[in-house]
């Protein structure tokens, strides 16, 4: 019955091959990229952008923006913030007699020095009828004789100390009036009307455009504003104020088609715009060489020809007083580097777009290519079918990126492979339920006998096949390396074992070996053992330099769910191919040999060596080094070679030192990790396996080329 009624809810998803059905799921699609600033796909759209910004940040090198901070120096030498507007008079003055091109105060001072002559004469009574000077007055000067721009926050509601009459600099629109597509704010906080008056510009310091729209970025600034509208005055940001006054300009430009601004710009300089002024700003990686020190500025400290020339901006990085801002990079910058972006964004016209007609543009393709694997899914094999779907994702994303790199437009290639899926997987689903339905029907009668041992025998098997593909070979992995040759082998006692191995490079010049041995046998051992190499590979690759917090942090991992107790020996050594020097951890397991001419030693793991993984939660693993000579053999075993056993003895290491010594010379490293293995397989005549046998050997003949076979040359 339930059976039926499964068949029944589905049969319009079946019906027609699945048609109906995807053409539903296609015009769902169509609405949801229409209304996608309202569904989750906005994140995945912003993941995408992102990471093409990550992939291909903008070129800050060449930038002429500085920000003299008042840093954790500045504070600690002249006392905490806010500073005496003497102070910052003279530090202004620094600054503008090396000849800026402009000077930006990220920083807003809307009431009186609290030094100043009207406040000291409150609290002290008898000063009254004396001449002070008042430190606004010195600000005022020190601004009046620079090409300064201060800074203020629009607000709405008019809090304390907001003001609606302010000195703006005029916004020339064109071809409308660009207030009526700027976000609109009520006032601002602005500084003193006597500083005011005094610097040649002021300017919008507000991160977000629009005051009335909730945050969509989830904490990271993607877009700020180059125009706002306060108290009904168009009002520019910091960097198109700083490049007008530079460039002794009488007003920022703004172009306007309807109610929405398309451009804002400064003479020949001019960005894209989104509707509201906003910029999709290009992020370049934070320049730390790009700060200095407001003290060592005051201190002369700075050479005045480091100024010259430069647009300056002073700003906050403190702790406490900075405002941090977390950008598609992936970084946690300054809001003054916000600023000094958006300088550099006018000035080199690099900026990202996302016009209009994109996003009809993406409507039509997603229209185009969901039709048309309506009409083709259908009529193909699955295996067909799968590869036309991914050939689909492949063009969209190859489209997204070249759209990105050839002209920085942002084409949302993640939401239309998103809003395909469902159609295509209607269409596959169709043809593969139809295909399994028939193949079930012809392998029921003969899978019913045999089922129980087929299932154990084709889960062991596959087990076997899946852990030995887990496994790499070196022998393509390495294939014309002339610095080091790897081979290995690994044959589990049982169908799976627990033993396991690794060799990558991290970078071009730094091999990494890995060989573990996990408590036990069989399915259980091999589990654990797939999943400790998978965590050791990934943790050894993000920790190249630190091999013990790798194996720290591999420990934690497998300890985390451990519920069957299960530990593992691991030995991992990261060797140099340049120069012999080989850094190495060990957590419980044997020590390696190292054949070295004529003679047979082992790697000094006892300083260094710790508990097993799994054994001792939080154990701190210690590194430890060694150097490899030209021509020295570094083999790796498991316990499955000495603690091999005919039934009388075990194979033991003296024994392993003896054919180390006899065939230490012979070959390369295959043919030595070969005659381990026979002669392993020889001393055991023929009785089970005890354990895992895992070997992994190194041949390093040194940085150059590898030396020519004395065998070859004689001939």
């Amino acid at each position: 019955m339930l059976r039926r009624l499964w068949t029944l809810a589905f049969a319009p998803l079946r019906a027609r091959r699945g048609r109906p059905a995807a053409l539903l799921a296609l015009a769902a699609g169509c609405l949801a990229l229409v209304f996608i600033e309202h569904t989750p796909l906005t994140l995945l759209q912003n993941a995408q952008f992102d990471r093409m910004q990550r992939q291909s940040p903008r070129d800050r090198s060449e930038m002429p923006a500085l920000v003299v901070a008042v840093d954790e120096k500045s504070l600690a030498a002249l006392g905490q913030w806010p500073w005496p507007r003497q102070t910052l008079a003279r530090l202004i003055e620094k600054i503008g007699a090396a000849e800026p091109l402009a000077i930006g105060l990220d920083m807003i001072f809307p009431e009186p020095d609290r030094l100043g002559a009207t406040s000291l004469k409150r609290l002290y009574p008898q000063l009254q009828g004396s001449r002070l000077e008042d430190p606004d007055e010195r600000l005022s000067r020190a601004l009046a004789h620079t090409p300064s721009v201060l800074g203020m926050a629009a607000t709405n509601g008019l809090p304390p100390g907001a003001r609606t009459a302010l000195k703006v600099t005029p916004v020339l629109s064109q071809g409308g009036d660009a207030r009526d597509g700027a976000g609109r704010f009520a006032g601002a906080l602005a500084s003193l009307p006597l500083l005011e008056a005094s610097a040649r510009g002021q300017a919008l310091l507000n991160a977000q455009a629009d005051p009335a729209l909730l945050d969509p970025e989830r904490g990271v600034l993607r877009r700020v504003p180059l125009l706002a509208s306060v108290a009904g005055l168009p009002v520019a940001s910091l960097g198109p104020e700083m490049l007008r006054v530079a460039l002794e300009a009488p007003a920022v430009q703004a172009w306007v088609r309807g109610s929405e601004i398309t451009r804002v710009g400064v003479g020949e300089y001019s960005l894209p715009t989104r509707d509201n002024g906003e910029l999709i700003l290009h992020f370049g990686p934070f320049q730390a060489d790009r700060y200095l020190s407001a003290v060592d500025v005051l201190e002369d400290r700075v050479p005045a020809e480091y100024l010259r020339q430069r647009f300056v901006l002073l700003g906050f990085t403190g702790t406490g007083l900075q405002d941090r801002v977390v950008t598609p990079l992936g970084e946690k910058v300054p809001g003054v580097d916000i600023h000094a972006q958006v300088l550099e964004s006018l000035l080199s016209g690099e900026a990202l777009t996302r016009p209009h007609w994109i996003r009809g543009l993406e409507g039509l393709v997603l229209v185009l290519l969901g039709l048309g694997l309506i009409a083709a899914v259908p009529r193909i094999r699955p295996t067909v079918a799968v590869k036309l779907g991914l050939m689909t994702a492949v063009l969209l994303f190859g489209l997204g990126y070249a759209a990105f790199h050839l002209g920085r437009l942002l084409f949302d290639a993640a939401s239309l492979v998103t809003l395909l899926n469902p159609v295509f997987f209607i269409l596959i689903g169709n043809t593969l339920v139809e295909s399994d339905r028939q193949r079930r029907l012809a392998e029921e009668a003969l899978q019913a006998s045999r089922e129980s041992a087929a299932r154990v025998a084709g889960e062991l098997d596959a087990a076997h096949r899946i852990q030995m593909g887990l496994l790499p070979d070196p022998a393509s992995l390495f294939a014309g390396e002339q610095r080091f040759q790897v081979a290995a082998h690994l044959e589990p006692a049982r169908e799976v074992g627990g033993d396991y191995f690794d060799c990558f490079m991290l970078g071009e010049d730094h091999l990494c070996l890995a060989i573990g041995d996990v408590s036990g046998k069989g399915l259980p051992a091999s589990l654990f053992m797939a999943v400790s190499k998978s965590v050791a590979g990934a943790l050894l690759r993000q920790h190249p330099e630190d091999l013990g917090a790798a194996l720290a942090e591999m420990d934690a991992a497998l300890s985390r769910d451990n519920r069957e107790y299960l530990f593992v020996t691991t030995f991992v050594a990261v060797l140099d191919v340049n120069d012999g020097r080989m850094d190495y951890v060990c957590a419980g397991h044997d020590a390696p040999w190292v054949v070295h001419g004529a003679t047979v030693s082992r790697i000094p793991v006892e300083p260094v060596s710790g508990p097993p993984l799994c054994a001792c939660e939080g154990y701190p693993y210690q590194r430890g080094s060694a150097r490899l000579a030209p021509g020295d053999r570094l083999v790796l075993t498991t316990d499955g070679v000495s603690e091999a056993t005919n039934g009388r003895e075990w194979f033991g290491n003296e024994r392993l030192a003896t054919l180390l010594l006899q065939h230490g010379q012979e070959g390369d490293a295959v043919n030595l990790a070969e005659a381990i293995r026979r002669e392993v397989r020889q001393f055991e005549a023929g009785a089970p396996p005890a354990d895992d046998l895992t070997l992994l050997v190194l041949q390093w003949w040194g940085p150059g080329d590898r030396p020519l076979d004395p065998r070859l040359s004689e001939r």
